[in-house]
């Protein structure tokens, strides 16, 4: 159904903004996404509640509801400085069991851009599995969103719930971390039927705790300089694995 908005104080407005707060997302399991490359992917999923346009989208089915509005109120709920004219609402799907013999952990990545960039360059490397520690910014955090250009639709992100990686670790799977202290060059790390890549806090790197239980610690060799941000040294470890 197509309606009409007029009003920046219009309830149905109010409630969308709602959405930017993590304890709505997760009550309405529901969150934002924003221009037409990620509406096309959320549709590609299957994952479109409603959406807020200026012009009406044609090929949407009929019962997803179009809300038709204005400049103005485009503005007060967009959070990019150039808005591309179209907001859509998406349902949080529920996780999945992992399928996948080969894992990203992400340990406590603070940084939205950082975990938009290692997620979309998860899937660029074929790594559909992905867990994330109960400190880890949001993924449906609108900076994690635009970075991660869409590839949270197509990846399983696991919340950590219950160290679910000492129980992976249990069943086979090894702990491969990221880590500048008591490690090997990233070319002589072996190769296991079943693994989990480890990419730690921006401040701190990997948690002393996944450390101490890790099978392999492993370090990106480089001259001139101590470390790389974690978006591009996962960059480079998942290009090598891969």
């Amino acid at each position: 159904m197509i309606y009409q908005i007029n009003s920046r104080q219009n309830d149905k407005i109010k409630q969308l903004i709602k959405l930017y707060d993590s304890k709505e997302r997760k009550i309405r399991k529901a969150f934002i996404v924003e221009g037409f490359h990620l509406f096309e992917m959320a549709k590609l999923s299957n994952s479109i509640i409603e959406i807020y346009t200026l012009n009406v989208i044609e090929s949407l089915p009929e019962n997803i509801n179009q809300y038709i509005i204005n400049e103005e109120i485009l503005q007060k709920i967009s959070k990019n400085k150039n808005p591309q004219g179209i907001v859509t609402v998406c349902k949080i799907k529920e996780n999945e069991p992992i399928k996948s013999n080969k894992i990203i952990y992400l340990d406590d990545i603070a940084d939205p851009g950082n975990m938009g960039t290692i997620l979309r360059t998860a899937l660029a490397f074929s790594y559909f599995d992905v867990i994330v520690s109960s400190n880890c910014v949001s993924i449906f955090n609108e900076k994690v969103i635009q970075a991660s250009q869409g590839a949270i639709f197509k990846i399983n992100v696991l919340n950590d719930d219950n160290n679910l990686i000492y129980k992976l670790k249990e069943e086979g799977y090894k702990i491969i971390s990221t880590s500048l202290r008591d490690s090997i060059p990233l070319e002589k790390c072996p190769k296991f039927d079943k693994e989990i890549l480890v990419f730690g806090n921006e401040a701190r790197g990997v948690s002393n705790t996944i450390l101490d239980n890790s099978d392999v610690k492993i370090r990106i060799e480089m001259d001139n300089i101590d470390s790389l941000n974690v978006g591009v040294a996962s960059g480079i470890v998942l290009y090598h694995f891969k």
